[in-house]
């Protein structure tokens, strides 16, 4: 089946109102047409993350060179991805998630250190890393999709689904999101509220289907999880019935209404889909 992405980032309607920046940012790398590396973040935004449009895009760009760096050890070769599905299956909300975390950490002192504020550090001048890290409070959903498997990971709310006529599965698991805290790459155990999972592609149908990635801007703009479930389905069917240029090219105009007529907040949205060749 041949893959086609779609993907769409609309400032909410709540931050154009108030002048407030994006803090949502995507990174999408087709490697090959075989393999490609998908990355979305949402940055807290709230006056105590005064830095989380950067966060999220320091987030995206983490997970694609931690995950760029895991395919270049592995190799991408057939054999290579047989050990790095074994690999992930075992260790992809653990070992990987903590790599990711690193590389975060690492991204956000280097960002600092250019751009200091005062009141980081302690009575001994030492800078209080956990509120630094504070600043930069973001979200992040990745994806890596491969012809054999697709590797999904999370941390902090949004969405990463499977979509095929028949219903809209998600494919992590939730339990790590109950209660009301909303989990953040910005704390210091991020790692520890990652989830992930490995799904095998021939588990999905001969039929068009797709994996999509969200920010929690898209699903909170609908009243009810059917509401959301029937969009997904209505988005996989237009990009049957149209192609994936058409929707790409009207996908901003509808993300933009979608905020408007929601919840308001920033909305990312990724589509991946497999068509008949």
């Amino acid at each position: 089946m041949k893959r086609y992405i779609c993907d769409g980032i609309v400032k909410g309607a709540t931050h154009v109102r108030n002048q407030m920046p994006c803090q949502d940012n995507k990174r999408i790398v087709e490697i090959s047409d075989k393999i490609a590396i998908i990355a979305v973040a949402d940055g807290h935004g709230s006056s105590k993350c005064p830095r989380s449009d950067r966060g999220s895009m320091i987030a995206v760009n983490s997970f694609y060179e931690v995950m760029k760096n895991y395919l270049k050890v592995y190799g991408e070769n057939e054999t290579g991805l047989s050990n790095l599905i074994t690999f992930l299956n075992r260790e992809g909300d653990m070992r990987f998630a903590q790599d990711v975390c690193e590389e975060w950490q690492a991204r956000v002192k280097q960002s600092f250190y250019k751009n200091k504020v005062d009141g980081m550090t302690d009575e001994d001048g030492n800078i209080k890393w956990p509120s630094v890290f504070s600043l930069y409070g973001t979200t992040l959903l990745g994806m890596l999709v491969t012809d054999s498997f697709i590797f999904s990971f999370q941390i902090g709310d949004g969405d990463i689904s499977v979509v095929t006529k028949e219903e809209v599965e998600p494919l992590v698991e939730p339990e790590k999101f109950l209660g009301t805290e909303t989990h953040s790459l910005s704390k210091p155990d991020a790692w520890r509220k990652a989830v992930a999972s490995v799904r095998r592609r021939e588990m999905e149908s001969k039929e068009p289907y797709m994996y999509i990635l969200s920010t929690d801007g898209f699903a909170n703009s609908y009243t009810s999880d059917e509401e959301y479930q029937k969009t997904c389905k209505d988005y996989l069917q237009m990009l049957q019935e149209h192609g994936a240029e058409i929707v790409q090219a009207n996908l901003k105009n509808w993300l933009t209404e979608t905020s408007e007529l929601g919840c308001g907040d920033d909305i990312t949205v990724v589509m991946v889909y497999f068509a008949k060749e």
